[in-house]
């Protein structure tokens, strides 16, 4: 939402609604506006971005962002004003005027993802994924720490947890989730780390599996599949 002035605009407050159908997060923009100077219609309006949202359609079909109305307060000088109205107004010669700005509403097309696989993590967007055991050899009943990491830009905050397949007799709890992602005007950017402990019960030579994680390649239109190493455990 972007804002075209040619008085002293000193407060907007708007906010967008919760919307049935994205997932929506604001970018933080800075509280101090810097405005820059735009030619708009034939004349120089003083502009800046005042509010930045990222949404995520979930569903396909026509989806709606209603019009928002913005309440502002405008800087108005007047020489006539008495100095004591001025002073309660917190600045020599000037008034509050409060003003109505209605942004308009959009409609957005979705399209439907093509046939989803049965495997599909729901990431849309750009991913690789690694992985690595923190031990190799260990005794039974000692625990060893498996830590995938996806890292890409997309709808990382939307994905499924990644599917490990350990060994049948291995104890193995709800993964250490860290969030080290970052909300840009593209997507969400960065990297969330999956840290499983997982309990060898018994002595033997084990095979951790590769790990696969698939999703929709924005760029391509197409489902993508990439893999883990697999992993050797001797207990």
């Amino acid at each position: 939402y972007k804002v075209y002035t040619l008085v002293n605009l000193m407060q907007l407050d708007g906010k967008m609604p919760d919307l049935k159908g994205f997932h929506t997060q604001d970018i933080p923009l800075p509280q101090q506006k810097s405005f820059k100077v735009e030619t708009f219609n034939g004349k120089p309006y003083k502009t800046v971005t005042w509010s930045q949202y990222v949404m995520f359609p979930q569903h396909s079909g026509k989806l709606e962002i209603p019009s928002i109305t913005y309440t502002g307060i405008v800087g108005m000088r007047n020489p006539y004003i008495d100095p004591f109205e001025a002073f309660l107004n917190g600045s020599a010669g000037y008034v509050e005027v409060k003003k109505e700005i209605k942004a308009p509403g959009i409609t957005i097309d979705v399209e439907a993802l093509p046939d989803r696989p049965a495997n599909f993590s729901g990431g849309v967007g750009q991913f690789d994924i690694t992985a690595s055991l923190d031990k190799n050899e260990v005794k039974a009943n000692d625990p060893v720490t498996l830590s995938v990491k996806i890292n890409g830009l997309g709808n990382l905050k939307l994905i499924k947890e990644p599917k490990v397949e350990f060994p049948k007799d291995f104890d193995v709890y709800d993964p250490k989730v860290t969030d080290k992602t970052r909300l840009t005007a593209s997507g969400v950017e960065g990297t969330v780390t999956y840290d499983f402990l997982a309990v060898p019960r018994h002595p033997g030579k084990y095979e951790i599996p590769e790990i696969e994680f698939v999703y929709f390649d924005s760029e391509s239109d197409t489902y993508k599949t990439v893999k883990t190493e697999s992993f050797a455990l001797n207990v």
